[in-house]
């Protein structure tokens, strides 16, 4: 460009002109953009959140067979380690959860998902290795039971910690789209080790001298847990989170408690999962005392209690499934539960009559199927409504309320239960013989009215009063939007470069 060149105008230039102010910061509603565009949050997902997610539902697969192994083959276990041995090796998981709970959701929240995950593997596979030693040879006899319940009490701790693990790591590792069915895995696992536990232990144990293998049985797959949790879960989070809400802090432990029972819809929650958790297995707890003053024998006992859980690993994959794409927790939880409800009230009343098999399993099944397919999204509805409180916690409060409830209902079931009238008496099959005075079959009518009472106001409550409102979902939009509006602005203005606003005209100086 030379002497003889006229002055350049803005007109001349082929760009587009941003003028600064005298600061030097863009001018109207550029700074803006640029600000959005600066604050947005990069979002991955890692194929390493699996192999955590693996890692809890072995944790808690292998711990609930570990709970429940001794119950199938309690004669046996009962010769083998003393007098109802059975029955405390698993009364201690009761004793444990709620004391050593409120522990473990604060340690969840504050030391993190890592530590609980290493917590709940070592004391899991640390109260397996002892159980086996309990029943070695040299181990004299008066000492078997003492061994076998430190060890079982060491596992039951791990219990608390696992129990809010699967919705944590959905949460923290899991994409939207893909958070339900991580915490249907991560909870079915649960289940299944109980069924696995009643399918398996009466295989194994066919006198006291087998005990050994049941303790070997459930051995290997806890130490194998444990090796995983050390060396597969190197990290509580990923580097980058997966979506906003992982990316935002929590709440501490107290104040996330103060949250949790300062909103109206948790509790709802908290009462009405809770009290569907306690139902669930207080049935499971006496469906032998319920089936046999009707003439169903142990085996049709066990097939029922396997329907349901069988039946619930369907449904609660189906259901997780369907709201991760649809987002209808509200709708399915209600529909899902109110169902539940009705076919067990209908099995409840099938009980007290002989020769329904076929409707009992049909009714049993069914109610498994739709139970249990409302445990994972009333875990994550509970993440949605108290967000952004800590899953360990919100999740934690919703187990620690069906433990409670269990107790509750199991109460209920057994001390409203009255003396079988002298006319059904040949029809029961629970005393083992004519002078057995310790399985005294009962009339179940009055347990199971009040029991159905409860479970309707439970139903009701839910439809009527819960109308949850969705602050993690409704964050990620909102997310969402600004991440596109920044992108749209951020295309609109690639092209354009800044000039000061003083030299956007400047004629040439002649020399």
């Amino acid at each position: 460009m030379g002497a003889d060149d006229g002055p350049i105008s803005a007109e001349q230039v082929d760009i587009r002109l941003q003028p600064l102010n005298k600061s030097g910061a863009p001018a109207d509603g550029a700074e803006g953009a640029d600000e959005e565009i600066g604050d947005q949050i990069q979002l991955r997902v890692y194929k390493q959140r699996w192999i955590v997610l693996l890692t809890v539902a072995l944790l808690n697969n292998t711990n609930t067979m570990s709970w429940i192994g001794y119950a199938p083959s309690g004669n046996y276990v009962n010769s083998f380690y003393g007098e109802s041995s059975a029955a405390w090796l698993s009364m201690i998981y009761m004793l444990c959860t709620i004391p050593v709970g409120l522990f473990a959701m604060w340690a969840g929240r504050e030391w993190g998902l890592r530590t609980a995950i290493l917590i709940a593997g070592w004391t899991n596979g640390i109260g397996a290795v002892i159980r086996v030693i309990s029943s070695l040879d040299f181990v004299p006899e008066d000492l078997r039971f003492p061994i076998c319940m430190t060890g079982q009490g060491i596992a039951a701790i791990a219990y608390p910690f696992i129990m809010f693990l699967p919705t944590k790591v959905a949460g923290s590792w899991f994409p939207d789209t893909q958070r339900a069915i991580a915490t249907t895995i991560g909870v079915m696992s649960n289940p299944l080790g109980v069924l696995m536990a009643n399918l398996i232990s009466p295989a194994i144990v066919k006198s006291p001298d087998h005990v050994i293998w049941l303790n070997i049985f459930t051995c290997v797959p806890s130490l194998a847990a444990m090796l995983i949790a050390t060396f597969g879960v190197n990290r509580s989070e990923p580097k980058i989170p997966p979506t906003f809400s992982a990316s935002k802090p929590q709440m501490d432990f107290v104040s996330g408690m103060k949250s949790c029972f300062s909103s109206k819809q948790y509790i709802i929650l908290l009462i009405v999962m809770g009290g569907g958790i306690g139902m669930f297995n207080c049935l499971y707890t006496v469906m032998l005392e319920l089936l046999c003053p009707s003439g169903y024998s142990n085996f049709f006992s066990g097939v029922c209690a396997a329907l349901m859980i069988v039946g619930g690993v369907f449904g609660a994959a189906a259901s997780g499934i369907f709201v991760d794409r649809t987002k209808l927790y509200e709708e399915t939880l209600k529909i899902a539960l109110g169902a539940a409800v009705i076919f067990g009230l209908i099995f409840l009343q099938l009980t007290l009559h002989q020769g329904l098999s076929v409707f009992l399993a049909i009714t049993c099944l069914f109610f498994g199927v739709l139970g249990l397919a409302t445990y994972p999204i009333g875990l994550e509805l509970a993440s949605e409504c108290t967000f952004p409180v800590s899953e360990a916690t919100s999740t934690g409060l919703i187990v620690l309320s069906g433990q409670i409830q269990s107790v509750i209902y199991v109460f209920i079931m057994k001390n409203f239960a009255r003396p079988l009238q002298p006319d059904r008496m040949h029809i029961q099959v629970c005393q083992l013989t004519p002078d057995d005075t310790v399985n005294t079959p009962k009339d179940n009518t009055m347990s199971i009215m009040i029991f159905s009472l409860l479970a309707t106001l439970l139903v009701l409550a839910l439809v009527v009063l819960f109308k949850p409102v969705y602050k993690r979902l409704e964050a990620e939009r909102g997310n969402r939007a600004t991440a596109d509006k920044a992108k749209e602005l951020s295309n609109q203005n690639k092209d354009r470069i800044t000039l000061q606003a003083e030299s956007a005209v400047q004629p040439l100086q002649e020399k």
